[in-house]
């Protein structure tokens, strides 16, 4: 997620950058993604956040969040399939 050369101690991994949607999805173009929300549109739609979680199955991804509050998941990109809402 982030480029930075800082090394981390062994088990842990660096608080994730905050990025704008738009950067996101350039990021992570194709999988599914998890962001915890950092600021949002006058419509309370996310505008930011710091992905917290990413996979190519949307159900794995899931499982990944079940510690985080206020998560968005989304897909970055047009998705495969069509999506029942």
């Amino acid at each position: 997620m982030s480029s930075s050369n800082t090394a981390q101690p062994a088990g842990e991994q660096a608080e994730p950058q905050e990025l704008a949607l738009p950067e996101i999805i350039k990021q992570y173009k194709g999988k599914w993604v998890a962001i915890s929300v950092t600021g949002r549109d006058k419509n309370f739609q996310p505008t930011k956040g710091k992905v917290v979680a990413d996979d190519l199955d949307r159900y794995l991804l899931r499982m990944k969040l079940k510690k985080f509050q206020d998560i968005c998941i989304f897909f970055a990109g047009e998705p495969p399939y069509p999506l029942l809402l």
